[in-house]
This record gives C-alpha cells, sequence and structure tokens, in this order.
C-alpha cells in the first residue's frame, strides 16, 4: 500500500462524516441576492413586513405615503391603492390578526425633530383600507421604538419624544387590542432608539440602537447592552455578553432560536454595516454569520418560510436609499392569502321595557380579525336605549365573537332605533331595535 492510499484510507471516515456538514455550513450560511423587478421606492427609516402571502413596504423618508406590495408568488410589485394617512417613519410595523400595526411611529419627515404618531393605526389588506385606533396616552408617545407580540398584547419598547434631539427613553408599555387597555410597566435599563426588538420562547431581547441628541451628538452613543424582559417572571435583565458590534437601526428577527442582528450604522460616516452576528440563548454567545451582500441600515427583516427577507435601507450612515433585496438560508417564502371576515349581527331584536340585551356578533366567513372602531344607536327612538358594553376600538378575533350589551331605558318614544357597528375602516352593520 503506497502513503497516498494509506491517508486515503485513513481520512476517508473524517471525510465521510464531515463532509455534509460541511455541505450544509457552504449552503445555508449565506445570503441570496433577490435581483428582483426593482420598480418600487428605494426607500429607508421604514417598514418591512409580510402580511398573508405578500410583502408590504411602507413608510421612510422617502415618499413615505405610498405602500408598496411585494407577491413573492409571481415575484412581481405593485402600490397600494389607498395612500398611508401620514408620513410613518422609524417604526417596527407588526402583523397581527390578519392587520399590519403601526404603533410608536414618528409621523413627520422634520429632521431632527420628527413629531410622534398620536394614535395607533392598522391597515388591513385584504380591503387596502387604513383604520385609525384609539389614541396613545399622550405623555407616552414616541418614535423610533420596539414593538412585538405576546400572548395576544403588543409591547412597545423604548423610542424617542422628540425625534433625534435627545429625547431617548427607556420606557415600556402594553397595548391590549381586545380589551383596548394602555398599560405603563416598568422600564428597561436602557434608554435608546433606532433599534428594533424580538421574541424568542418566552423572552423580549431590545438590541442595539443609540441615543440620539444627547451629548453624543445624533450618531452617539451606540447601545451595546442588551436588555431582556422575561414574561414568565415580568422582570428585566440584561445579557451577561454585550451586542459584539454595537449600532443603530439593524434589522432584527429571531431564526431558528438565534437572534440575527443585521447591518446597521456606527457613530462614524461612512457605509453602513453588512455584518450579521446572532445570539444563542442556549449557549449564551454571539457568533459571526454570513455578511449581507449590501450594507445597510434603518429597514425591517422579515422571517418567511425558512429565510430571513430584507429589503431596502440607507447603503450609507446617515442619509441613502437602496432597494437590493436579499435572502438568508432558503428562498422559499410562504403565507396564506387574506380573506376579510365580515361581522354578522341579527337583523331585528325587541327588548322589554327596563329589562338589557345581550346581542352576539360574530366574525366569519375569512380568517382575518375585524377591527371595531364604533358602535352607535341611532333612530328617533335613539334615547330609549343605551349601549352598556365596550363600544369602541376592540379587536375581534378570526371567527371569533363578541357581546353588546343594550339596555331599555324606561322610555317609550315613537319612531325607529338603529344599533350602527362601524369597522375595518368603511364598513357597518345595522341592526334595528323595537320595544317589546
Amino acid at each position: 500500500m503506497t502513503k497516498i492510499q494509506f491517508l486515503f484510507k485513513c481520512l476517508l471516515p473524517y471525510f465521510l462524516f464531515s463532509a455534509p456538514f460541511l455541505l450544509f455550513s457552504q449552503t445555508t450560511d449565506k445570503w441570496i441576492d433577490k435581483n428582483e423587478n426593482e420598480n418600487y421606492t428605494a426607500r429607508h427609516e421604514c417598514s418591512f413586513v409580510q402580511a398573508g402571502d405578500s410583502f408590504y413596504l411602507l413608510g421612510g423618508r422617502e415618499n413615505a405615503q405610498t405602500l408598496e406590495v411585494y407577491d413573492f408568488g409571481n415575484d412581481s410589485w405593485k402600490k397600494a391603492g389607498n395612500k398611508v394617512p401620514k408620513e410613518f417613519n422609524h417604526f417596527q410595523a407588526t402583523f397581527y390578526k390578519g392587520f399590519v400595526w403601526v404603533i410608536g411611529a414618528f409621523k413627520t419627515n422634520s429632521f431632527p425633530r420628527e413629531i410622534p404618531e398620536e394614535a395607533i393605526w392598522l391597515y388591513h389588506p385584504p380591503t387596502d383600507q387604513w383604520i385609525r385606533g384609539p389614541e396613545i396616552p399622550e405623555d407616552r408617545r414616541r418614535g423610533g421604538a420596539g414593538l412585538v407580540v405576546y400572548n395576544d398584547v403588543f409591547y412597545l419598547i423604548g423610542g424617542n419624544t422628540i425625534g433625534h434631539d435627545g429625547g431617548y427613553v427607556n420606557w415600556f408599555d402594553a397595548y391590549d387590542p381586545k380589551e383596548n387597555s394602555w398599560t405603563v410597566l416598568e422600564d428597561a435599563s436602557q434608554k435608546r432608539d433606532h433599534f428594533h426588538a424580538a421574541i424568542i420562547d418566552d423572552v423580549l431581547y431590545a438590541v442595539g440602537g443609540r441615543q440620539s441628541g444627547g451629548e453624543g451628538g445624533v450618531f452617539s452613543p451606540l447601545i451595546s447592552i442588551v436588555d431582556v424582559y422575561d414574561f414568565k417572571t415580568n422582570k428585566w435583565s440584561t445579557l451577561k455578553n454585550d451586542l459584539p458590534t454595537p449600532r443603530a437601526a439593524p434589522g432584527i428577527i429571531a431564526f431558528n432560536n438565534e437572534l440575527f442582528v443585521m447591518g446597521g450604522e456606527g457613530e462614524k460616516q461612512g457605509p453602513a454595516f453588512n455584518i450579521v452576528e446572532a445570539y444563542n440563548p442556549k449557549t449564551e454567545s454571539w457568533t459571526d454569520k454570513a455578511p449581507m451582500h449590501y450594507p445597510r441600515h434603518g429597514t425591517q427583516a422579515i422571517l418567511s418560510g425558512e429565510g430571513i427577507y430584507i429589503a431596502a435601507g440607507s447603503p450609507t450612515r446617515g442619509g441613502g436609499n437602496q432597494h437590493h433585496m436579499e435572502v438568508y438560508h432558503k428562498d422559499q417564502p410562504y403565507g396564506q392569502k387574506l380573506i376579510a371576515s365580515e361581522l354578522v349581527v341579527p337583523k331585528k331584536v325587541k327588548i322589554a321595557e327596563g329589562n338589557t340585551k345581550s346581542i352576539t356578533v360574530h366574525n366569519k366567513n375569512g380568517n382575518t380579525g375585524s377591527f371595531v372602531t364604533s358602535i352607535k344607536i341611532s333612530g328617533a327612538a335613539k334615547d330609549n336605549f343605551a349601549i352598556k358594553s365596550k363600544s369602541d376600538n376592540f379587536l375581534v378575533d378570526p371567527n371569533g365573537k363578541f357581546e353588546i350589551e343594550i339596555e331599555h331605558q324606561g322610555k317609550v318614544e315613537n319612531g325607529k332605533a338603529f344599533l350602527e357597528v362601524y369597522y375595518n375602516g368603511n364598513l357597518k352593520e345595522t341592526m334595528e331595535i323595537r320595544t317589546k
């Protein structure tokens, strides 16, 4: 046996064992340039979110009131019919129950003193309708914050109250869309803006960002400490290992039980980052992942199928824009077509004098929720009746239901009364109310 044959015999088991793992590493830890039809707005300080079977690009510094839709089934872009109501920028849009939610955005692009939006907004893709939800408490309004959903409740973290001029906060708030309630929670350890948040298992991670407009100026100091909120214990802590490369406005996503931090901008003028670092909660360690093809900051990442999708953002620190969608791991996006549900109410109901009646309203025939903006009583005999249950700004689950309690006031006036339920922006269901 020659020396070469001997070495081959000795090393063959190693190659047979390790080759599949080497191949897996080489083929999955990579970014794929989508090179899609780029007939959409190159923008930054925007949001990029999946809703159903499409991706939605909205807000930002450029063309902020145009919402653009990417149909990944046929690899094409189009503009939505209705304009975005305001110039939303610096926000983490979140898809939930059939709606794209905007909570914690700036509503103007007047750098460096952008004004926070005063209300919660919802976009309903099946009907292309924007819905103005409840007002955010005046003393909790900000943009540049992180937004996540856990157990049917939204959580808003950090942000800035006056744009880029020193109003950074460490606030933590909960909004329950079914009860229309806003709750102020314990502050995080770090004041930060220009960041996003993510959840792995029962833990929230607030990572990256900076304190814009303070003593360090607009672009510093950067925040390396990662704030962690455990929903099981309802307590904040921090990771023992900081973010290796502090940066503002990176893309953040939970993928394969790791926290991915993609791109971002630094303190020094020049290109944005294309680096990707991931935190593993089990090993409590950070690792380097394949860098993106394009440096970027000021955009959002989407998890779809078995891949991370990212597009737009600025290629340099500060202002700038680009297209350049790319995907990490596998380009196999998945999502179901969204079908609008409808509220079903009885046509007529009778209520005895002085009594209260509970009326069941069903949300049927679709796979999206319905957002009830108001319930009113109208007609000549409207003073005969009063609504005793919640009557504005609440979410109803797909195939869910809710009760409306109507009390007869003990009056008997001539004419008719009608219960009107307004929902999803431009829809109304009407029920006639009679006295027994």
